[in-house]
């Protein structure tokens, strides 16, 4: 029941992935500042900005699928889109708001993020249907919003 979703830019109207096998990378990563004195005996250290990572999702690519041409013309286009990864706990889908921004429902779980697409690989194997492992340069902090 996990889902994954974005909006397209063109027509502001939410955009299913289709036929998602795994979503990975979610996060970013705190930087160190530090914060030691000449007289420490240890190094010490507070938290810095946080340095958004690569999330990466695999799909069993289908050409017939339009959601994944979509994508693939959208990552070429080097666009920053809107994603959201609504968990298994509800099935409402995400709708957009007047600024083309995403409303989120309370019935279910997310998270979301801020990122492009910065490859879109093809894998041909034996035996096997066509896949792709998606990568995405987060943007920001990855927000959850948990189930009301």
């Amino acid at each position: 029941g996990t889902m994954l979703y974005t909006i397209d830019p063109d027509t502001d109207t939410v955009l299913v992935v289709g036929c998602v096998i795994n979503i990975d990378g979610i996060d970013t990563t705190l930087e160190q500042l530090e914060t030691t004195c000449l007289e420490s005996p240890a190094r010490t250290y507070i938290a810095g900005l946080a340095t958004p990572g690569a999330a990466s999702f695999q799909i069993n690519f289908d050409p017939a699928d339009a959601s994944h041409v979509r994508l693939h013309e959208l990552k070429v286009a080097g666009t920053t889109l809107e994603w959201a990864v609504g968990f298994s706990d509800g099935t409402a889908p995400p709708t957009v708001d007047s600024n083309a921004n995403f409303t989120l429902p309370t019935t279910r779980s997310w998270i979301s993020f801020d990122g492009f697409m910065n490859s879109y690989p093809f894998t041909f194997a034996l035996n096997a249907v066509v896949t792709s492992t998606v990568g995405i340069q987060i943007s920001g902090e990855p927000i959850i919003q948990k189930k009301v």
